[in-house]
């Protein structure tokens, strides 16, 4: 009750909560204020990570916390007043906010950081803009001798380095692979294995620096584990400056655009898209976003104990989760960091990222001319699994409604800036009927969709619409096979054998309302593709490419609503794609 009532010291307020078990504690959490005074800074979440963050002595004990708390206080308190404050600029205005939302630091921080002599830049003024780089030629076609590897290996590995003949080996049949084509569509494959210790990250480099130096192309390294990523930035800069002369990055780490904070969810929340403790977060991300590197909320320079600072986890909402993107329709398109990140990569001579994210640009990316042609599989052992979870379909509850959400957009009782294809395709609705008429049919069509409420539908037994029916059947037919209850684990499931004729019957008619919704999507691309075709005047060079990703988008979901037709067509599901029905306690 007492801490209820007076403010506390505290770090880590919802850890310390758990343990004391009062969920309801609150105060003055010093992870919150480091986190406002030093954006984009590391900190390790304990006593000691913040002595070492602020230059403080280590509590010897348990006992000397509290005085350590009260020390690093004044320490970011003295900061705030300091002249050196590297990241004054838009804490005077971000505090003013942060007070009309009751956080509990304003008061404390008001009378230390100084209102600025002139007003200062909102967030979205001050980020800078990325320039259209012009498109990279063709890579020259090279080739590279044995001899020259190994020498550039040597340089690599650096004087009085060990030399491993395994290294050298794994290395030159490695430059094998950079070899001008033979034959058309017949890419050079090599697999290679080599032991622990052979050194075969360099042995790869060491080659593919030597091609993109030569022939002016760009090497891809996937990679399935973030660790791996991080020791091959590393290893990188052997081969590579940090930076170019013209300033640009000659290696870039390239992940997918959930991992980064998309400015357009930042702007809603701040404009009253998020409302209590999730507001005050919004503000701390907009203070991080002004002096983030790369815009990273997953594994870059924002501290990963943010978001668990809140009950309600809002890091996800300020990601682009839902591939609700607008592409160049955004007022912030130009400062995006998820764009600077893909134009960076087109201009890169080494990208690093995972394989789901490589095998996706490869397969269909939004950029044809970005798309890897040149690719060392690291890790190789997982890219059939990577493959199977980045390419296979499963028709779920969750993947239906968020189609719904994407063509039909905002519906009673929803927040947020969800945008329909009505609201989209304003512009060329209005300029081509069939295009107008596609739409409005889409839309229509899309209603069979689940919408909010569908999963205690299924539970009642009363679903709406032939998703959900077939939906509910799939959960009527696993929970009746189900030998040991849910009480066994969080989800059952069961062969797609021997299947009852209601839920063969429910396929057929979902598949014939899948049908229905795929076809005016495929008029929907057709006309875009004649509009860019034949462009209007109006047409400018920001809504060409907004029609662009217009029709990447409707690519994908046209891909989407063909797999889940297959899965449930030629025969019913004991023939089709299907292979196992399953059920959990949430979907």
């Amino acid at each position: 009750m007492a801490a209820a009532d007076t403010p506390q010291l505290l770090m880590n307020a919802p850890l310390v909560a758990s343990r004391l078990g009062y969920p309801d504690l609150s105060g003055l959490d010093l992870l919150e204020l480091f986190a406002f005074v030093h954006p984009a800074s590391f900190c390790v979440p304990t006593p000691k990570g913040l002595a070492h963050a602020l230059g403080l002595d280590e509590p010897v004990d348990d006992a000397a916390v509290p005085l350590l708390l009260q020390q690093a206080v004044g320490v970011l308190v003295a900061t705030c007043e300091s002249e050196d404050w590297e990241q004054r600029e838009g804490a005077w205005s971000s505090l003013q906010s942060l007070a009309r939302l009751r956080w509990p630091w304003a008061n404390v921080l008001a009378p230390h950081v100084r209102r600025p002599q002139r007003a200062e830049k909102w967030l979205f003024s001050r980020l800078p803009e990325s320039e259209e780089a012009p498109e990279r030629a063709q890579p020259a076609q090279v080739l590279i001798e044995e001899p020259e590897i190994e020498a550039h290996l040597e340089r690599l590995t650096g004087e009085g380095a060990e030399r491993r003949e395994g290294q050298r080996l794994f290395s030159r049949d490695a430059g094998s692979v950079f070899s001008p084509r033979d034959k058309r569509k017949r890419p050079h494959l090599l697999l290679a294995q080599a032991g622990t210790g052979i050194g075969k990250t360099l042995g790869y480099l060491a080659p593919a620096s030597l091609w993109a130096e030569r022939s002016g192309g760009t090497v891809w390294v996937s990679t399935y584990t973030k660790n791996l990523q991080r020791q091959l930035r590393q290893e990188s800069r052997r081969a590579w400056p940090n930076v170019r002369a013209d300033g640009s990055p000659p290696v870039v780490v390239r992940k997918g655009r959930e991992n980064y904070l998309c400015l357009l969810n930042l702007e809603d929340a701040l404009q009253g898209g998020f409302a209590g403790r999730p507001a005050i977060l919004a503000h701390l991300v907009a203070r991080w976003a002004a002096y983030s590197q790369d815009g990273d909320m997953i594994g870059g320079d924002l501290p990963g104990w943010l978001g668990t600072l809140f009950r309600k986890r809002g890091i996800a909402a300020l990601t682009d989760q839902r591939g609700e993107c607008v592409f160049a329709g955004c007022p912030h398109y130009r400062k995006c960091f998820i764009e600077r990140s893909a134009r960076n990569a087109a201009q890169a001579d080494l990208v690093i990222a995972n394989h789901a994210l490589v095998m996706v640009n490869a397969a269909r990316g939004r950029d044809a001319n970005a798309r890897p042609t040149r690719i060392v599989f690291d890790e190789g052992h997982h890219v059939f699994d990577a493959a199977d979870s980045t390419f296979s379909a499963a028709l779920t509850g969750q993947e239906a409604i968020e189609l719904r959400r994407w063509i039909i957009g905002p519906e009673k009782n929803s927040r947020g800036r969800r945008r329909g294809l009505s609201a989209r395709l304003a512009d060329v609705a209005s300029y081509d009927d069939a295009g107008g008429e596609a739409v409005e049919d889409a839309v229509e069509a899309a209603h069979v969709l689940p919408s909010d409420g569908w999963l205690g539908r299924l539970a009642e037994g009363s679903p709406i619409g032939p998703l959900e029916e077939l939906l509910a059947v799939v959960r009527a037919t696993t929970f009746a096979r189900d030998e040991k209850g849910l009480e066994a684990g969080y989800g059952i499931e069961t062969e797609t054998a021997q299947l009852p004729g209601e839920l063969v019957e429910a396929a057929s008619t979902a598949a014939q309302a899948l049908a229905a919704i795929r076809a005016p999507l495929l008029k929907l691309a057709g006309r875009l593709e004649a509009v860019l075709e034949n462009a209007p005047d109006w047409l400018d060079g920001q809504g060409r490419a907004r029609i662009e990703g217009a029709r990447h988008s409707l690519a994908w979901r046209i891909d989407l609503i063909a797999a889940w037709e297959a899965l449930l067509s030629a025969g019913g599901p004991g023939r089709s794609g299907i292979r196992r029905l399953a059920a959990s306690r949430s979907q």
